[in-house]
């Protein structure tokens, strides 16, 4: 029965968020697999996965700007020792060792910022090209904050300018072009009608 198993799998996302109580209930539900509820009855987790992110270190050590000539912007692979140092200081030592395993994720890459804009533009009735995920990426991917910000260019500046297109009275296509002008303005133009 599924309320008997003891297999699940359990995140707690950015961790370091999280109640310093809920820091110490953890202590013992790392330990032990067992929590008990306010009713006296044991919930059984030793079976489980738990897996915790967090991003300690990433903000004061990425991308930030060097001093000097080169000025060049400090990357993910160059901070992991100074992110290893603050995830030592956020945690206690207690918590720390009731990990098993800490992995760290590769910075996204320039590449993997063109893979994931163009999957967020599959979704849009436009004609997805190369001078497009450029614009999309050169606008909004950066080393620091990675693509977070790419769905939320794509919404702002393409999807409300095929909404504004697609709902005008002039228009009746349901597939679009991207068009840039000298300007450098983003504008769309129908291609398809319906």
């Amino acid at each position: 029965r599924a309320e008997e198993s003891s297999r699940w799998v359990i995140l707690f996302d950015e961790i370091e968020k999280a109640s310093s109580k809920l820091h110490n209930l953890l202590l013992g539900f790392l330990d032990d697999g067992i929590i008990v509820d306010n009713q006296g009855q044991e919930l059984d987790f030793r079976d489980s996965i738990i897996i915790f992110t967090s991003n300690v270190g990433i903000h004061d050590n990425v991308g930030i700007k060097q001093l000097g000539f080169n000025k060049s912007q400090t990357t993910y692979d160059e901070s992991r020792d100074a992110i290893t140092d603050a995830f030592k200081r956020e945690f206690s030592p207690e918590f720390i060792n009731r990990i098993d395993e800490t992995v760290y994720f590769n910075q996204l890459s320039r590449t993997d910022a063109e893979k994931i804009a163009r999957l967020q533009l599959k979704k849009l009735p436009i004609k997805v090209t190369p001078r497009l995920v450029k614009y999309v990426v050169d606008s909004a991917y950066s080393a620091e904050y990675g693509a977070r910000n790419i769905k939320r260019f794509i919404k702002t500046h393409i999807t409300l300018k095929l909404a504004d297109e697609m709902l005008s009275d002039k228009t009746r296509y349901d597939i679009f072009k991207p068009v840039f002008k000298r300007t450098g303005e983003f504008s769309v133009e129908g291609v398809s009608a319906v």
